[in-house]
């Protein structure tokens, strides 16, 4: 497989903030889209979010199930939700048309093709373990049967690297390296290495940086680039209260936590 992908995730029912990523994606001419789940959630527009997805037709390339999208089916994932997440989650499941229901519900909790493995959350299974850590990330690299691995579900834009090439192989934790992604300095992919990577969240940054978060993967050229949006912050933030939705989730958005 050759060209590049834009790795977008935790988009959270924001449209502003997506419609302005694919602007960029199409600017960058991408070949194809790849979405790690949290579509819905949070944000006043979840419906129109899934509507632009859509639009893509063969070009998004992949779609996975988010714990967000997973608890609009499933009590259990609901109830292991915060106040305000369900809060959230009730809001959209009252506003997503049937044809968006019956997508959602349809779209796959683990995507695999060619050196790519997409998830949500983490590749162990049974488990919605946050990748935050090196110790975290060793563990998680036991699931992860391709070179690339991507997830979303922490919002922060991270990438865990191994030498350990087999996925047959567990990686130690001396053999884990993190590293901190920034804007336009391509990170070049080591030929024999795996990765887990994690773009940062289009709809909800957590990283301090309020800017919309999405990654470009550049097989031809080796390399992952981390790239940053700016948005209407403050048209997200009002569709949020005229929803009626929490206002700490429309405050967010304004610091990126």
């Amino acid at each position: 497989m050759q060209g590049r992908l834009a790795i977008i995730s935790d988009v959270h029912g924001n449209a502003p903030a997506l419609e302005a990523v694919l602007c960029e994606i199409e600017r960058d001419r991408c070949d194809g889209v790849i979405c790690l789940g949290d579509t819905v959630g949070y944000g006043a527009s979840p419906s129109e979010c899934i509507s632009m997805l859509l639009a893509l037709g063969t070009r998004l390339r992949v779609h996975v199930r988010g714990n967000h999208e997973d608890a609009l089916f499933d009590s259990a994932a609901f109830n292991e939700m915060n106040v305000t997440a369900r809060r959230a989650c009730l809001y959209t499941a009252a506003r997503l048309p049937l044809m968006h229901r019956q997508w959602l519900a349809s779209t796959p909790g683990i995507a695999e093709f060619e050196s790519i493995q997409c998830i949500h959350d983490t590749p162990i299974p049974a488990s919605n373990t946050y990748l935050r850590d090196p110790a975290a990330a060793a563990d998680a690299f036991a699931g992860v049967s391709r070179r690339f691995c991507f997830v979303g579900h922490t919002h922060v834009p991270l990438l865990f690297e191994t030498s350990r090439g087999d996925p047959d192989c567990t990686a130690r934790l001396s053999e884990v390296v993190a590293h901190l992604l920034h804007e336009d300095e391509p990170f070049a992919l080591a030929d024999g290495h795996r990765y887990i990577i994690n773009p940062g969240s289009v709809g909800q940054p957590r990283d301090g940086d309020p800017r919309a978060s999405f990654g470009m993967l550049d097989l031809e050229a080796g390399e992952f680039h981390l790239r940053r949006v700016c948005y209407d912050v403050g048209a997200a933030q009002e569709a949020m209260h005229r929803a009626g939705l929490p206002d700490l989730l429309a405050e967010r958005l304004g610091i990126g936590a």
